[in-house]
Parts: structure tokens; sequence; C-alpha cells
């Protein structure tokens, strides 16, 4: 093993111990946001098995857009009379920066800038009114990918997947009235949250098979809160469209299928589970149960690759399974837009 190997080995075991990925969830709104690689093939949200060649580079700018159901008046007035600490946002929107670089053939690093918008939360602790936005700069977050295992013959890869996301989002924003939003409300936790995760993906002829795992360990943040793990799992296949398809040519017009523009149709099932977020007071450990639980979404999706260059993506997420816990309202839909230039 040469010496550049043994560098790239430590540094991948230093990253698995210590630092970690780019996993960001809502715990009071389970399933607002997940992460995504590169996107320029294989799935969307789906993070694949294939890196950056050596060298490249791409800059992106990306939205995800979730609108939320909610509680009634009266649904919120019964849920405070008995008790109930229920807060909830009615929609969220995450436009982002990212950036990447190809270390080498097998080895990818990111980062991602998001700023976030909250929009309408409202709470169960008095009459049901809108207590205000929560809006700010979000928790900057690093991620990588080593590919370990490439094999070409038979169209199979495997990746290692790790990263960080580190405090560096806003997380001192208040309410309307003047109150601070509790931690996970906030548009930074103010704690350094490792994850570590693995992808593999299939290539096939026409299409290729991605399925990912991604663990997030979160630690303790601002207001002495840990907002609670993050276990990520996704599935997604990714049909690239040939210029002779004759069906899709009759449906869109033709010069969007020319020797310049490539598109891609996918299909995905994202999932993702959050744990109970618990908050430290004078030693005590309280547990918000009106948080977390499992959401899998349905995504399909396109992409439109131009000269290689130029890349963009559109997901659809809809709920298929919502297993909250306690008290919540799940997602409605979730859109996310992505452009990306590659270098």
């Amino acid at each position: 093993m040469g010496f550049k190997c043994y560098i790239l080995l430590a540094t991948l075991i230093i990253i698995f111990i210590s630092f970690t990925d780019k996993n960001i969830a809502i715990a009071c709104n389970c399933g607002c946001d997940s992460i995504n690689g590169p996107g320029f093939v294989g799935p969307i949200i789906t993070i694949p098995a294939f890196t950056l060649p050596k060298g490249k580079k791409f800059i992106g700018f990306g939205t995800n857009y979730t609108n939320f159901d909610s509680f009634s008046n009266t649904e919120f007035l019964n849920l405070g009379k008995h008790g109930q600490d229920v807060h909830s946002f009615r929609n969220v929107l995450i436009p982002s920066l990212s950036a990447g670089y190809g270390i080498t053939d097998n080895w990818y690093i990111a980062l991602n800038a998001p700023y976030v918008f909250r929009f309408n939360e409202r709470v169960s602790d008095g009459p049901p009114i809108n207590v205000g936005n929560s809006i700010g700069f979000g928790d900057i977050a690093f991620s990588s990918a080593y590919r370990f295992l490439k094999r070409d013959d038979i169209g199979l890869h495997a990746a290692l997947l790790a990263g960080i996301k580190i405090p560096s989002g806003v997380r001192r924003f208040r309410t309307n009235q003047g109150n601070l939003f509790e931690a996970d409300d906030q548009p930074g936790t103010g704690s350094w949250d490792p994850s570590v995760g693995l992808a593999v993906s299939k290539v096939f002829k026409h299409f290729s098979l991605t399925s990912n795992g991604l663990y997030k360990f979160s630690t303790q943040g601002t207001q002495h809160s840990t907002v609670g793990d993050i276990a990520t799992f996704n599935l997604g296949v990714a049909h690239r469209v040939r210029t002779s398809d004759k069906i899709l040519n009759k449906i869109f017009p033709e010069h969007l299928f020319n020797n310049n523009s490539t598109w891609d149709l996918v299909l995905e099932g994202n999932g993702q589970w959050v744990q109970k977020p618990v908050t430290n007071i004078n030693g005590m450990h309280i547990v918000d149960e009106n948080h977390g639980g499992l959401i899998v979404l349905l995504s399909p999706g396109m992409r439109l690759i131009i000269n290689k260059l130029w890349v963009t993506n559109l997901s659809v997420g809809l709920p298929v399974i919502e297993e909250l816990n306690h008290f919540q309202k799940g997602p409605n839909v979730r859109l996310i837009l992505n452009f990306t230039r590659v270098f």
C-alpha cells in the first residue's frame, strides 16, 4: 500500500470516528429535510456510491420546500387543556449553496450552507396564535464519500459516507412575543453532529439502482438540548432516457432530446427516523414526547444534464408512511429543486 493510500485511510478513519456528515432534520416536524449527494448520476436524494473524478469540482444552488398539515384552532386548544406541549410550522423553505471537489477518482468532499425559513409556528400553550417565523443561517455541513468497491464488469459500486454538521447557524431567534424558539425550532442547533453511512449502487444497461443508509449522532447544543439522532434510509432507481424513446418524443418537444442534453427519470423511497429531543435542566432529562418518529416519502423526479456541465434536478415527495410520536402533523408535500455547475 502506497503512502497516499495510508494518508487516505487515516483521514477516513479520523472522519469516521470523530467528525462525520451533514444530515439535517427538523425534529418538530419529522421528515422536513434530508440530505443528498452531488446529484449528477443516479437518484436525486438517495446518496449514490458514484464519486467525482479527480480534480472535478461542482457548485450548486438548491431549494427544499415542505408544506405541513396543521392542527385546527380547536385541536390546539384541546391539546393545551390536556397539558400537551405541541408546536409546529406550516411551511419550511431551505435554500442552500453547495460545493464539492474530487480529491481522487474514488473520494470527494463537499459542503452545504443552508438558510432556513420556518413560517407560521403555532403552539398549544395558550390561545392558538401564530407566534412568528424562525429565519436565519442554518448549520454548515461537511460531507465526504469514499468508494471502496468499483466493479465495472458487473456495474457494482459501494462507498463509505462520512462528515459533520457544525454549529454555525443562528440559535437565539425569538418569537413575536419575545421568547426564544425551542432548540429544535431554531435555524441552527448549536451542536456538533457526526454521521456515518454506506451507499451501494448497481448499474444496468439503461438504469441504475441505489440504496443508502445514514445515521446522525446528535450532541447537546443550544438551550442544553439534544434534538435527537436521525437515521435516514433511501432506495432509488434512475432511468436514462434514450433519444430514440418514441413515447417520450411524442410527449416532449423533439429539441429537448438532442446530443447536448441528457434526461433521467427518477423514482425514490426516502425514509427518516428521528429520535425524541431531550433537554437537560438542572440534571433532569426532559423528553419531548410530541416530536420525532418515522416517515417515508415516495419521490418521483427528473434530471436534465446539458453539455455534461449543467445539471438540474426536480423531486416531488409525497408521504406514504407516517408513524409520528404522539401529537404531530406530517408533511403534505416536499419539493426539491437543484441547479449545479460542474467544472
